[in-house]
């Protein structure tokens, strides 16, 4: 199993929308950060604009801009607009037949409530304007 960067991936594009500043920047000087297709840094600029953390100017002339301070954004509205806030899931599907496989929901789910809770509460901490600061 792999794991799932979409967050990080998420901030890095908000990071240099915001180091960028009010001149905003494209798709194009996005990906050159992240060593990537400009296609793939569209489709998440359109799920960041969907949630309401960038506005999108499309055209020749257009390009993308936060659509709201830097400071009001947090890494846990980022994790949400891009992972919908997963964390850890179940498996699909229960055998009935296997004991273990039964039990499975049961014992998990709290776990994994507690940690999505954990996780949440940490990256609620974070701005977006904390971590361009740090990049100087």
């Amino acid at each position: 199993m792999s794991a799932n960067s979409r967050t990080a991936t998420a901030a890095q594009i908000l990071c240099v929308i915001a180091w960028r500043g009010d001149g905003g920047t494209d798709a194009t000087q996005i990906a050159k950060s992240l060593q990537t297709n400009p296609v793939v840094v569209r489709k998440m600029l359109k799920e960041l604009e969907q949630a309401g953390l960038v506005t999108i100017r499309p055209g020749r002339n257009g390009g993308v801009r936060l659509a709201r301070p830097s400071h009001a954004i947090t890494l846990a509205q980022i994790h949400q607009a891009i992972d919908d806030g997963a964390v850890l899931a179940m498996r699909p599907g229960v055998n009935r037949r296997c004991p273990v496989s039964v039990r499975m929901p049961a014992l998990l789910t709290p776990v994994f409530q507690a940690a999505a809770q954990a996780v949440d509460k940490t990256l609620a901490g974070v701005t977006l304007a904390s971590l361009v600061e740090a990049i100087g």
